[in-house]
């Protein structure tokens, strides 16, 4: 079975991920029109937060967000590298409301001082981006103890999201759920088209990767995560769809990034001629995050502005909504109480909080 998803994998992406690809899509009058409309949107008095920003698909998502006016938060594991990121988009985009946040995603105890630091501030949230990634060659732990690309894609990306998603629901009570980029909160998945080579592993050892431990295969526990990514952004959507916060998966394309040389020269220089550049990987997050939330399917896997299929034929990854929700429980039950969501203020200045969300995200929220 895996031969024949990993054949199914090339031809499928091939045809559909390269830049030529993106290019005979980019040359059609509807693209063209999207591009006069929805993506000539700004996103003035909105607050975007995007891990994984200083290099890559992250740092062209910033650009575009900081020139369209967005108050940006840059997330970043190495202070120097963040800041040279930071000072880059300003130069880029002349918008000086862009900023550091030092994060180590794949650390609980990282991802709860930014969700407490965010809860301090009361600053608002409109535009969750979990693009921080990592493909490892050896099994290396987390700081938590877990395998690390699990706890960077799934474990730490989910806290976040959980943690955070009072503040994405008030944005959207302020501004109104059906009003678009204009008022309504979301966030984004940066998966890969590498999962269509995994089947979705909810259970351990394969939900945590530990399975993989004596024998390391990097891209086997890389393409396990970015299926789970894709079925957690499914879960959350359900979960979340009375907040009005919309969830979604995309997969930039073979997008040319300092990490996919690194990580997979081997795949990369066979395929170079076919790899689109970071901004054309980028293209589609950004337009996730301009389009009326009403033209968006909640829970979908884009790419190239257009919902795709989640498995290929006869690749046997399939599975129903309830393993995706299983996921979602396991993966929160592991988080257990270490990264609490944002307490915010009640509407009515009466002091509530409003964290059921976050309880929603662990489980305890009805579909």
């Amino acid at each position: 079975m895996g031969l024949l998803r990993n054949f199914s994998f090339m031809i499928f992406g091939k045809g559909n991920f390269s830049r030529q690809a993106f290019a005979k899509l980019a040359a059609k009058d509807e693209w063209k029109q999207t591009n006069d409309t929805v993506m000539t949107r700004d996103l003035k008095g909105k607050v975007a937060l995007v891990t994984g920003a200083n290099s890559g698909i992250g740092l062209e998502v910033c650009k575009e967000l900081a020139k369209k006016g967005a108050s940006l938060y840059m997330v970043c594991r190495d202070k120097g590298r963040g800041q040279a990121a930071v000072d880059r988009v300003r130069t880029d985009s002349g918008n000086e409301d862009v900023h550091l946040q030092l994060c180590d995603v794949s650390s609980l105890a990282s991802v709860s001082a930014l969700v407490r630091e965010w809860e301090a501030a009361g600053r608002p949230l409109h535009l969750l981006v979990n693009n921080a990634g990592v493909l490892l060659h050896e099994y290396t732990p987390s700081p938590d103890g877990f395998e690390t690309s699990f706890a960077t894609h799934c474990l730490g990306a989910l806290a976040l999201t959980a943690g955070l998603q009072p503040l994405l629901a008030r944005g959207v009570a302020a501004g109104g759920a059906g009003a678009g980029a204009a008022g309504s909160s979301r966030v984004v998945w940066v998966s890969s088209g590498g999962m269509y080579t995994q089947p979705l592993c909810s259970t351990d050892p394969r939900l945590t990767n530990k399975d993989l431990e004596r024998k390391y295969d990097g891209m086997a526990a890389y393409s396990r995560d970015k299926r789970r990514q894709v079925a957690l952004a499914e879960a959350l959507a359900r979960k979340w769809t009375s907040s009005g916060v919309g969830v979604y998966s995309m997969h930039p394309g073979w997008a040319t990034t300092e990490g996919v040389q690194k990580s997979i020269p081997g795949f990369y220089n066979l395929f170079k001629d076919a790899f689109r550049d970071a901004a054309e990987g980028a293209d589609t997050i950004l337009y996730l995050a301009l389009q009326d939330s009403s033209k968006l399917e909640r829970g979908a896997f884009y790419l190239d502005r257009t919902p795709q299929p989640k498995h290929l034929t006869l690749a046997g990854t399939s599975y129903p909504p309830e393993e995706a929700d299983r996921l979602l429980e396991s993966v929160m039950g592991l988080v257990g109480d270490r990264v609490p969501p944002v307490r915010t203020q009640g509407a009515a200045g009466t002091g509530a909080e409003t964290a059921g969300a976050g309880a929603e995200a662990a489980g305890a929220g009805s579909s």
